[in-house]
């Protein structure tokens, strides 16, 4: 049976692969991606992560990128789109974006570098937060959104504790959504004169 990643045949609709802007990609790289027609969703530069935790040294810095067709397209085809910017040669076929596009910025990762929601950059009608944050989480993000507006929540401790006291039903979706929720907090304040000071884990 034939290596599916190495099967120029394999279709899928979404696929994803690195690009390395200010290195190998080309200067009008967005140009290219927004003239191809396809939904595209771009991380924000990944500058700060680590490639080897004991030495400190720090990957190349790059982009990752989720490309979507309307229907299926084969591996061949969607190698031919990334080849254009020069990326590495091996792409991945996603059974679906959501888990990718929540990788953009390392969502369910508080491991590594964080990244901002705000910096997810797309082509052509794609929406990053569609995809990554499912319609049951949408409620308790906007009930978050009001919570930090209407308490004037300074940080993500307060707001944890907020909603241990006063929101316990918020309480699961503040712990899984750790960078969202200080993204929310940092906005809100950032628009006041006012402004907190960026908690020290906050990448």
């Amino acid at each position: 049976m034939p290596d599916k990643k190495n099967d120029p045949n394999e279709k899928g609709r979404y696929w994803a692969g690195l690009i390395y802007p200010g290195d190998s990609c080309p200067d009008d790289w967005q140009e290219l991606m927004q003239l191809s027609g396809l939904q595209i969703l771009v991380s924000p530069l990944h500058d700060q992560d680590i490639a080897n935790v004991k030495t400190g040294e720090m990957k190349k810095p790059h982009r990752h990128v989720i490309a979507m067709w309307m229907n299926t397209t084969t591996r061949r085809n969607a190698q031919r789109f990334f080849q254009q910017f020069n990326g590495p040669e091996i792409i991945i076929r996603l059974e679906s974006p959501r888990g990718m596009a929540r990788y953009l910025i390392h969502l369910d990762n508080p491991e590594k570098a964080q990244y901002s929601p705000e910096d997810v950059m797309a082509f052509n009608g794609a929406d990053w937060q569609k995809i990554a944050i499912p319609d049951d989480d949408r409620q308790e993000a906007m009930s978050i959104v009001n919570l930090v507006a209407e308490n004037s929540i300074r940080g993500y401790y307060d707001l944890l504790k907020h909603c241990e006291q006063e929101h316990s039903e918020l309480l699961d979706f503040a712990t899984r959504q750790t960078v969202f929720c200080r993204e929310v907090i940092w906005s809100y304040w950032h628009t006041n004169t006012d402004k907190p000071k960026k908690e020290a884990d906050h990448d």
